[in-house]
């Protein structure tokens, strides 16, 4: 039997580096509000009642970065992807909070 995919968890400085690369998902996965308040340019906002399509419309091979406020939510939607067969897929610890923080010292 094949060892269980696992996502990766990766800090701010890693989740710009990937982004840079280019061809990433993002995806937030906090609520509409906050979403429409501040959020990583093209990020998509994904809940559980959307989250579906994604799911079976995306390549599984495409990276897919996860974010929430903290980085704690992020790992429960990272798992469902993994779960679906997706192969490149990670979690941004400290979440949103992290990125506005680096973001705004940059």
């Amino acid at each position: 039997m094949a060892p269980r995919s696992q996502f990766k968890r990766i800090d701010v400085a890693t989740a710009r580096e990937l982004l840079d690369e280019g061809e990433v998902e993002i995806i937030d996965v906090r609520d509409a509000a906050s979403f429409s308040q501040a959020h990583i340019e093209r990020a998509r906002n994904v809940s559980d009642r959307n989250v579906g399509d994604l799911l079976t419309s995306l390549p599984k091979d495409r990276p897919i970065l996860i974010y929430c406020y903290r980085g704690n939510g992020s790992q429960v939607f990272a798992q469902i992807f993994v779960d679906f067969g997706f192969t490149d897929v990670y979690s941004m610890d400290g979440g949103f909070e992290a990125w506005r923080a680096v973001m705004s010292d940059a």
